[in-house]
């Protein structure tokens, strides 16, 4: 029985508190020595809050394994177990403070959330090996505890991140190192992250930003807008054909860096252009073209697909279709 993790799965160790209960720094470990009954002396190493322990036998000056196991239920292995474990108990009190996840992804994740949104993970079940984050009482992020075995290969405890994705980016994710079919959620519009640092914080950051934007329905990009153009009134291919600087009145609060879509409508009726403001004076905004698109990449079809129903007017980009546009975009 592996007892330690058990026991401080979920604990941080605090080395001042480790030198006052009694622990000798030695070689980089920390390390406890505590004799129970006559003859048996329980030895406990930390590193890194990895805790390992064992039983010595003092008359024969070797390991005392029978504890450990389950079939073991005599009433003097019974009473080793529990002296055993009184030692285990009282050193995660005295020593050890809590931590919400097992794994240090997890717990870096749970940071960003709540810094980023001022979300809480909020643990709904008796147990604490599954947890939600939700906004406007909609689930965004699922923290599960699970065996391996149910999200793939191999086996041991795994702390799982489930995300609700647009269904069309997941079936190309499911094809990359780190993704999997979603745990326990519909796997059409949900997938699995092991929390293992496979997927580095910064790429599920930006997951968990996509798919909390499935939660708020109004939200859009601050930063980045969409402008129609009719190419009957102003030949913009010819235009950027021959620069890549456009000038045009200052009449939006437009800052600088923000990035404008120029969508052409009929017959095109897509967009073709990535620009950005690369400057601002007093009546005219200079524009510079950052690429161009083939015709049929980012048709009216896809916007609508990512929440930009109609393009009459200049107006900010939905949410979803600024993070599509940062997968496709190269």
């Amino acid at each position: 029985m592996k007892y330690e993790y058990d026991i401080f799965k979920k604990k941080v160790a605090i080395d001042d508190k480790l030198i006052k209960y009694g622990f000798k720094f030695e070689d980089g470990i920390y390390v406890y020595h505590k004799k129970i009954m006559d003859n048996f002396e329980v030895v406990v190493s930390i590193f890194d809050s990895t805790v390992v322990s064992k039983i010595i036998d003092l008359d024969f000056n070797e390991e005392y394994i029978n504890y450990r196991l389950e079939n073991q239920t005599g009433a003097f292995v019974s009473e080793v177990r529990e002296k055993y474990l009184n030692v285990l108990n009282d050193i995660c009190d005295e020593c050890f403070i809590d931590k919400l996840f097992i794994s240090d992804q997890a717990n870096r994740i749970n940071l960003f959330i709540k810094e980023k949104y001022g979300d809480e993970a909020l643990f709904k079940w008796k147990n604490d090996d599954a947890c939600v984050y939700e906004n406007n009482g909609k689930w965004y992020g699922i923290v599960m505890c699970v065996d391996k075995s149910k999200i793939t290969r191999g086996s041991g405890e795994v702390e799982v991140m489930n995300l609700k994705l647009d269904k069309n980016k997941i079936v190309n994710l499911l094809n990359k190192e780190g993704f999997y079919k979603a745990y326990h959620m519909n796997k059409k519009y949900w997938i699995s992250i092991i929390l293992d640092d496979t997927l580095s914080d910064e790429k599920i950051f930006n997951l968990i930003e996509e798919s909390y934007s499935y939660t708020v329905t109004t939200i859009k990009s601050d930063y980045e807008w969409v402008m129609p153009i009719n190419p009957q009134y102003f030949d913009v291919f010819n235009y950027f054909d021959s620069t890549d600087l456009y000038y045009w009145d200052n009449k939006r609060n437009f800052k600088k860096n923000d990035i404008i879509y120029l969508y052409i409508t009929k017959p095109v009726q897509a967009i073709m252009y990535k620009c950005i403001v690369e400057d601002i004076t007093d009546d005219f905004l200079i524009v510079r073209r950052v690429c161009r698109f083939e015709k049929g990449k980012y048709g009216l079809d896809i916007l609508k697909r990512y929440g930009l129903t109609s393009v009459r007017s200049i107006r900010h980009i939905p949410l979803k279709l600024s993070y599509y546009f940062k997968e496709t975009i190269v």
